[in-house]
């Protein structure tokens, strides 16, 4: 039987460097991924898990090349 506890470890691990890199501010997956040494597929995957769970979020985004693009970054708290 597959070990799954190593996998879902990697993952976690994988998703909390992602929310880790964005506290320093926004970035572009592409950005993320290349920090990460990780494929942009992987990253741009985890980076819309954690927009389902609320984490993180998106806005669209034009580089000096002016093609379109999806800036992620941090998803403010709401103060109580």
């Amino acid at each position: 039987m597959p070990d799954t506890t190593a996998r879902a470890g990697t993952a976690g691990g994988t998703a909390t460097r992602i929310l880790q890199l964005l506290q320093e501010g926004p970035g572009l997956a592409g950005e993320l991924a290349a920090e990460l040494q990780l494929p942009s597929n992987r990253v741009s995957s985890y980076l819309h898990q954690l927009a389902k769970t609320g984490r993180v979020q998106r806005a669209p985004f034009h580089g000096p090349d002016e093609r379109p693009s999806v800036l992620w970054s941090l998803q403010a708290v709401p103060h109580e």
